[in-house]
């Protein structure tokens, strides 16, 4: 049975290095070095006791307590893809490095803006699995794809997302069906587990806490406040078995809105869970959206094989998908839409809000083209279900798929 909501003393995440907002030094290259935390989790600790990855002995070295050390097949821009089982990957409250034949490379998790590709539940035990993130730095959008055991990705999932999000400014208010629970608006700061959320208020107020299980759906208005507060925020629905709740809450800036959405829509932050889900539903009825040919053909063949079952219908613009849906059945018809953003008349997000309004509960995934962020910041907040960035390689299909999925799934 999941944990109810608590109102309880907030304790700041011991993980929590600082306020997320607050920009650290500058430095992409340093040597990674220092020993692990005992409240760190060694994920490869036979490695380190073999002494397979040498620590590194410099002036500059990794600071703070590290949270996972492991070693694994590493891609950052295809700089790696020749190297086998032979990256050193280091987690600590603010960075994320990589040790290989001495070359060291640290991203600050500042820069750290998406996770692109996640573990699944329906991996099975013992498999391999890819976690893929996508940073910016000065205008530079590396992607970062990190390929070992599915246990071990699991585990670093779980301290990754702790790592990005605990500590994050928050204004959050709390409210039930009988009327406000918490109150608020309140300032505060935010944790994040893999089985619960923590809404912490400053000073000496009670904390709130939601179980992961509970909840049942978010979706992102424009304001927690309703004052002058623009900032973006998350509205979660959640049933505690005793009363329905609304948490609404604040967040400092849209990469933290995308990553906090990306921990809601997580399918798998526990190691118990592994396999516990296929990876395919009995029918997949997709609407696929493009006035590129090629982007339609490209994306059927690849597609279909990922996806077992898949029925693709296509559109050339938004006006045309609008019919097709219009001429469907409810029962037994299109369940996800896939749209590209740049097409003629009507534009991706233009054609979310007519599917919003028509069918508010159809899964819709935006396909959008690299360097879209303001495009899917707006997206975000006319609540699409997902957005996926276009690419060259076969990788985006793969990820296309996984998220045609878990959105048909949720």
């Amino acid at each position: 049975m999941s944990t109810p909501l608590r109102r309880d003393t907030c304790h700041r995440n011991q993980y929590a290095s600082g306020r997320h907002g607050v920009s650290g030094a500058r430095g992409t290259r340093v040597s990674i070095g220092g020993g692990l935390a005992p409240d760190g989790i060694d994920i490869d600790s036979k490695n380190r006791r073999n002494n397979h990855i040498p620590s590194a002995h410099s002036s500059h070295t990794l600071p703070g307590s590290i949270v996972a050390d492991f070693r694994a097949d590493v891609d950052v821009d295809g700089r790696f893809e020749e190297v086998t089982d032979r990256t050193r990957v280091v987690l600590n409250e603010s960075k994320l490095g990589f040790e290989f034949d001495g070359e060291k490379q640290v991203f600050e998790l500042s820069s750290v803006f998406d996770v692109v590709q996640g573990v699944s539940r329906g991996q099975e035990s013992g498999s391999t699995g890819t976690v893929t993130l996508a940073s910016r730095t000065d205008g530079h959008r590396t992607a970062i794809s990190i390929n070992a055991g599915v246990e071990r990705l699991v585990t670093f999932q779980q301290v990754l997302y702790k790592q990005l999000l605990s500590g994050t400014d928050v204004v959050f208010r709390c409210r039930d069906r009988a009327g406000t629970v918490n109150g608020g608006p309140h300032e505060g700061t935010l944790a994040v587990s893999p089985s619960w959320i923590r809404l912490c208020p400053d000073g000496t107020g009670k904390s709130v806490s939601i179980a992961r299980d509970e909840i049942i759906s978010f979706e992102t208005p424009s304001s927690v406040s309703g004052q002058d507060d623009k900032r973006p925020a998350v509205a979660i629905y959640a049933d505690t078995g005793d009363r329905v709740l609304k948490v609404t809450t604040s967040l400092p800036s849209f990469r933290l809105l995308n990553l906090f959405g990306r921990y809601l829509r997580a399918d798998l932050l526990s190691t118990d869970a592994i396999g516990t889900a296929s990876d395919d539903v009995d029918t997949i009825d997709l609407l696929f959206v493009d006035d590129d040919p090629h982007d339609i053909e490209m994306a059927g063949v690849f597609l279909r094989q990922h996806l077992e079952g898949l029925s693709m219908t296509t559109a050339t613009g938004a006006a045309d998908a609008l019919d097709v849906l219009e001429d469907t059945p409810n029962d037994g018809g299109i369940n996800c839409i896939v749209s590209d953003y740049q097409m003629p008349g009507m534009d991706g997000i233009e054609f979310l809000n007519e599917v919003r309004e028509r069918y508010p509960e159809l899964p819709f995934i935006l396909y959008t083209g690299q360097g879209s962020e303001t495009v899917a910041k707006q997206a975000i907040l006319d609540n699409v279900t997902d957005y996926v960035e276009k690419d060259v390689g076969r990788g985006q299909y793969e990820v296309l798929a996984e998220r045609i999925r878990k959105a048909i799934r949720s």
